[in-house]
């Protein structure tokens, strides 16, 4: 048997794994081709054991990543509780991700007249609002409410600024609260969550504009 056709069929094999656009399809691939070649190394006069150890290497950094997709993308069962943040902030993201960002919190409940957030302060955690309302003023005047799926502390975490408004309790308040730093370093390091979190935040500010702005 020719031992080149070996290399051909490994080749092909690289190639159609350079086609395919799901990443755990081509390092699945990727193993295989590394495979296959083996035996053109293997078969020679001479026993080229430096290729041989490259293309095992090769597959198992591959077979390993692969490895790492499949759990990652493995159905995740979220409690109702969870699902419900899901729904009202994160529905661009998967379920394992959305439980990455839910451990980087914690829940908390707060009764009326509490104060989630006070004027001339640095704001220093974020809420979403899972059940409850939120009154936020400015000195006498109310601006408006915030309900369900409104974060609290969007506009500061956002601008950067110190909080000239305040956000007090005005009917028992189930959340989910960040603390800034903690949240900013997981979003650092994780560019897609980023993107989701900063678009959704983006939107509740948005939300926010009329009721926020300077009568």
């Amino acid at each position: 048997m020719n031992l080149n056709y070996f290399l051909h069929i490994a080749n092909v094999i690289l190639l159609i794994g350079y086609s395919v656009r799901d990443i755990l399809w081509l390092r699945l691939l990727a193993v295989a081709s590394s495979l296959v070649s083996i035996p053109y190394f293997a078969l020679q006069p001479t026993l080229l054991r430096t290729p041989i150890v490259w293309s095992l290497l090769f597959a198992a950094i591959n077979l390993f990543q692969s490895w790492r997709l499949f759990v990652e993308r493995r159905p995740m069962k979220l409690t109702p509780e969870e699902e419900e943040v899901r729904r009202l902030a994160f529905p661009d993201l998967p379920p394992r991700r959305v439980l990455q960002v839910l451990a980087l919190g914690v829940w908390t409940t707060a009764e009326n007249g509490e104060r989630l957030i006070a004027s001339g302060k640095k704001l220093e955690t974020i809420s979403l609002i899972v059940q409850g309302r939120v009154r936020i003023t400015r000195g006498d005047h109310a601006l408006g409410e915030l309900v369900a799926g409104n974060f609290v502390g969007s506009a500061l975490l956002m601008s950067g600024v110190l909080s000239n408004v305040d956000a007090v309790v005005i009917e028992p308040v189930r959340a989910l609260r960040w603390d800034v730093t903690t949240l900013e370093s997981y979003l650092h390091a994780n560019p897609e969550t980023r993107i989701v979190m900063l678009r959704q935040l983006s939107r509740d500010l948005s939300g926010k504009v009329g009721l926020l702005s300077t009568s």
